[in-house]
């Protein structure tokens, strides 16, 4: 076996030596030099408000809580959020979406529909207070799109969503 070795190791370097066209490369290298550039990038501006928890405080109210504080216009913008009821085909008292209804701008929640303020604190709470009562033992699902951290950039997206029953 260990001859096996030395022909095919003997055979590999004499091929090495022989085979025609082989010559040596010169090439030459280009030195490219990066300039330190100074960026500074903000992470909150990166990082998108999600909705961390949600509660009925009372026959028309919800309180809901974002994981850190946001754009105060934005999480008081009542277009910003939707109410999707998960029993109804179509939408009934304070919902806006019915249960197979997709989210659009034309089916948001309104300021005829609801008042949003600010808890106090860090811009990270709000209440949420609806014209009409939410209806009892019934499912709906809050969704939340297009809320910022304060001073971030346009976010298209949503920021979660919660199911609740009403009591």
């Amino acid at each position: 076996m260990k001859k096996i070795y030395i022909i095919i190791f003997s055979s590999l370097l004499l091929m090495s030596f022989v085979i025609p066209g082989l010559s040596d490369v010169r090439a030459k290298t280009n030195e490219i030099q990066f300039t330190n550039v100074d960026v500074k990038t903000n992470q909150a501006e990166r990082q998108i408000p999600m909705l961390a928890s949600l509660q009925q405080v009372s026959p028309n109210q919800l309180t809901i809580t974002y994981d850190r504080p946001v754009d105060l216009n934005k999480g008081m913008k009542a277009s910003n959020y939707w109410i999707q009821s998960l029993t109804d085909v179509k939408p009934k008292g304070i919902a806006t979406l019915g249960k197979n209804d997709k989210v659009t701008d034309q089916n948001a929640l309104t300021s005829d529909k609801v008042m949003i303020k600010k808890i106090q604190g860090n811009n990270n709470s709000f209440l949420l207070t609806f014209k009409q009562n939410i209806t009892s033992n019934k499912k709906y699902k809050l969704i939340i799109c297009y809320v910022t951290v304060p001073g971030g950039p346009p976010y298209s997206g949503d920021n979660g969503m919660k199911v609740f029953k009403g009591r």
